[in-house]
C-alpha cells in the first residue's frame, strides 16, 4: 500500500511538474487562470435546481438510474441495462458518477439511501424532477458544472503551454487570454457535458504529440494515445486526437535521418493502437458492457444524426462555419483568429515549410480536419467548433510575438504600435461580450418566468407547457406542470421522445378542455411560429394553434413576458450574421418565455379545476407534494 501511494504520488508530481514551473516562472499566469475562473465560473449557479437543457440531465441522471437499478437489483445484467437503456453516453458517464458521489454520500449520510434507491426507478424525467428534493438537484447540477468550469481553466492553461511551446510566454499569455474571453468556449464551460472534459484530453494530446515529434519518447506518445483514446470516449469529435498523433509519427519520421525506421517502431505504433482502442473500448460504458455492435450504433448515431438539418433555415455549410464562428468569438476575435491563420499560411508558404516548428503543424491538423468532415454536413453546430479555439488563438498569438519590438530588434517599430492598438480593441470587445455573456447566464427567462410563478400565481395553479423536457421550461420546482404524456421508457439513441406526433398535436389542440390556469411558451414553442424554423413548415397546425392562442382568440392574454421571445420574426442570412458577429450567443440559455394566463366571462383570473382531456387522456399534472395526479 505504501508502495502504491508512493506511486500515485510521484505520479501527480510529474503531472503537476510543469504547472508549478510555470507559476514560478510567469508571474502573470496566476492572474491569467484566475481571469478563466471567473469567466468560466461566474453565473454557473443559473437554472438550479432545474438544468441548462436536456443534455444536461442526461449526462448526471443516467449514472443516477443504473445505481437505483442496481441496488433494486444487484447483478450485471442490471448495470448493463441501465448503461444501454435510452441515449448511450461515453466516458461522461464515468465523470459525473463520480462527480454525483458527494451528493449520494450526503444521501448515505441522511439516512436516505432507500428513499433515492426508489427514485431511480422512475422512468419519466419530469416525475423524477419534481419527486427528487430540490436541494439533490442543486447539489448534482452545481458540483457537475464545477467540474467543467475545473477542465474548463484547464483548457485555458493547456492553451497557455500552446502558446509557450509554439513561441514565448507573451504568446501563450495571449492564448490563454484569448480563450478565456471568448463566449464560445465560456458557454460550454457553464455546462454539464462532454466538450470541455474532451477538449481538455484533446489539448492534452497535441501538447504529448509535440513532445514526442521533439524528444522522440515512447512513453509520450502511448500517453498521448491515452489521452486520445479518452477524448474520443467522450465524444467521437475527438477523433481529431488520432489524426494529430498520426500526423505526428510522419513529422517525426520526416525529420529523422532514417524515416522508415521511424515510422516502423513497433512499441510506438502497435502500442498506441492498442493503447487508444482500450481507452476507447473501456472508456464507453456501453461498448464496454455491449460490445463492439454499441460501438458501432454509437458511431452510425452520431453520423446519422448530426449530418442533416431538415427544413428551416436553409443555407450552405460555408455559411454555417461564418456563422457559428462568429456566434462563439464576436466579429473583432474572428477577424483576429483568420489573420493568424493567414499570417501562418503565409509564412509556411514563403518558407516552404522549412524551419517550421512542429507544432505548427499539428495545429493546423487541429484545425482542418475538423472542417473537413463538417464540410459534407448541412449544418454545424457551435460546440463542433469550439475545439479548433485554443489552435487558432495559439496560432494568433504566435504571429503577434514575432512582430514585437524585442522579437523585431526595433525599439519604436510602427507597425507594432498599430497592431498593440488592434489588440487593445480585440481584448476589449471580446471583455465586452463576454461580460455580456455572463450576464445572459444570470437573467435567463425560464429563471425569470420560474420566479414570477411563484410569486405571483396560487399554490394550486396549473401551469400547461408543451416542451418534452423539463430541462427546457421555467416552472417551480414542485408546482403543477401539465404537459404532454412523452412514453420516455420506450426512448432509445434514434427515437423521439414524442413517438406519436400526431397525439402531440391532438393534445396540444384539445387545451380548452384542459383549462390550465397558465400557459408557457419557450424557444422550443415559439419555433412552431417562427418562418425560418423546422417547425413551422412541419407542423402547420400547431402553429395555426400558437397563433391563435398569442393572438388571444382562446381566452387567454399574454401576462408576462422574459428576455427577447422571437415572436413570428423572419431574419435574412445577413442579419443573422450581423447579429452574430455583434452580440455572441451563449449556449444552454433561451432567448424568450411568454407566460399567458386563463381569463373567465369577467376577465378576471379563472378558477383553479384542471377537467379532463377530450381525449380521454388525463394530462401530467405535479402536485406541490410531488405526486402525480390521474
Amino acid at each position: 500500500m505504501t508502495a502504491v501511494r508512493g506511486a500515485l504520488r510521484d505520479a501527480t508530481g510529474r503531472v503537476l511538474a510543469p504547472l508549478r514551473a510555470d507559476l514560478e516562472a510567469d508571474p502573470y499566469l496566476p492572474y491569467l487562470l484566475a481571469v478563466a475562473l471567473a469567466t468560466c465560473g461566474f453565473g454557473v449557479w443559473f437554472r438550479v435546481p432545474n438544468f441548462a437543457a436536456p443534455d444536461e440531465y442526461s449526462r448526471l441522471i443516467q449514472p443516477m438510474k443504473v445505481a437505483g437499478g442496481f441496488v433494486a437489483d444487484p447483478s450485471f445484467e442490471a448495470i448493463r441495462a441501465g448503461i444501454t437503456d435510452g441515449r448511450a453516453l461515453g466516458a461522461t458517464f464515468y465523470l459525473y458518477a463520480l462527480t454525483l458521489a458527494p451528493v449520494f454520500l450526503v444521501v448515505l449520510l441522511t439516512g436516505r439511501l432507500g428513499e433515492f434507491a426508489a427514485l431511480g426507478t422512475i422512468q419519466s424525467r419530469w416525475e423524477l424532477w419534481h419527486a427528487a428534493p430540490a436541494w439533490f438537484w442543486t447539489g448534482a447540477v452545481l458540483v457537475g458544472r464545477f467540474v467543467n468550469v475545473a477542465l474548463g481553466v484547464g483548457c485555458v492553461y493547456l492553451t497557455y503551454r500552446l502558446g509557450v511551446e509554439l513561441r514565448d510566454r507573451f504568446a501563450g499569455r495571449l492564448a490563454a487570454l484569448l480563450l478565456a474571453l471568448s463566449v464560445g468556449f465560456v458557454s460550454q464551460a457553464h455546462l454539464v457535458g462532454e466538450d470541455v472534459p474532451m477538449l481538455f484530453l484533446l489539448l492534452a494530446t497535441v501538447l504529448l504529440a509535440n513532445r514526442y515529434v521533439q524528444e522522440g519518447r515512447t512513453a509520450d506518445f502511448l500517453l498521448g494515445a491515452l489521452t486520445g483514446g479518452l477524448a474520443i470516449a467522450f465524444k467521437l469529435n475527438g477523433g481529431v486526437a488520432a489524426v494529430v498523433l498520426g500526423v505526428a509519427l510522419l513529422v517525426r519520421a520526416a525529420r529523422s535521418d532514417d524515416p522508415l525506421a521511424e515510422l516502423l517502431r513497433p512499441r510506438v505504433v502497435v502500442g498506441g493502437l492498442v493503447v487508444g482502442a482500450v481507452a476507447v473500448v473501456v472508456g464507453i460504458p456501453s461498448v464496454l458492457v455491449g460490445g463492439v455492435p454499441e460501438l458501432v450504433a454509437r458511431i452510425t448515431d452520431t453520423v446519422g444524426s448530426k449530418t442533416g438539418k431538415t427544413g428551416g433555415f436553409a443555407a450552405p455549410i460555408e455559411y454555417w462555419f461564418g456563422y457559428q464562428y462568429l456566434r462563439g468569438l464576436g466579429l473583432p476575435l474572428f477577424v483576429g483568429a483568420l489573420a493568424g491563420v493567414a499570417a501562418t499560411a503565409w509564412r509556411l508558404v514563403a518558407r516552404r515549410g522549412a524551419g517550421v516548428h512542429p507544432l505548427t503543424w499539428l495545429l493546423l491538423v487541429t484545425i482542418a480536419f475538423p472542417l473537413v468532415v463538417y464540410a459534407r454536413w448541412e449544418f454545424v453546430r457551435l460546440r463542433h467548433l469550439v475545439p479548433t479555439f485554443p489552435a487558432l488563438f495559439a496560432l494568433l498569438a504566435a504571429e503577434v510575438s514575432r512582430r514585437r519590438p524585442v522579437a523585431t530588434g526595433a525599439s519604436r517599430d510602427r507597425g507594432w504600435r498599430v497592431l498593440r492598438v488592434g489588440l487593445a480593441v480585440l481584448l476589449l470587445t471580446a471583455g465586452g461580450f463576454v461580460v455580456a455573456a455572463e450576464y445572459e447566464y444570470v437573467t435567463d427567462p425560464r429563471d425569470q418566468a420560474a420566479d414570477w410563478i411563484e410569486t405571483n400565481t396560487a399554490a394550486d395553479a396549473t401551469v400547461e407547457v408543451y416542451e418534452n423536457s423539463i430541462a427546457d421550461v421555467g416552472v417551480p420546482h414542485g408546482r403543477e406542470t401539465s404537459h404532454f404524456s412523452f412514453p420516455e421508457e420506450r426512448a432509445t439513441n434514434d427515437s423521439d421522445l414524442v413517438l406519436n406526433e400526431s397525439s402531440y398535436t391532438a393534445w396540444m389542440l384539445a387545451m380548452p378542455d384542459r383549462q390550465p390556469e397558465y400557459i408557457q411558451l419557450t424557444d422550443g414553442d415559439l419555433d412552431y411560429v417562427d418562418p425560418d424554423a423546422t417547425e413551422y413548415a412541419q407542423y402547420p397546425e400547431r402553429r395555426a394553434y400558437l397563433r391563435a392562442l398569442l393572438d388571444g382568440e382562446y381566452e387567454y392574454r399574454v401576462v408576462a413576458t422574459f428576455g427577447d421571445p422571437p415572436i413570428g420574426e423572419r431574419e435574412s442570412a445577413a442579419d443573422r450574421l450581423v447579429d452574430a458577429a455583434l452580440r455572441p450567443a451563449v449556449e444552454g440559455r433561451q432567448r424568450g418565455v411568454v407566460l399567458l394566463e386563463r381569463l373567465n366571462d369577467t376577465g378576471s383570473r379563472a378558477s383553479q379545476s384542471v377537467p379532463p382531456s377530450r381525449d380521454g387522456a388525463d394530462p401530467k399534472v405535479y402536485r406541490p407534494d410531488g405526486n402525480r395526479n390521474r
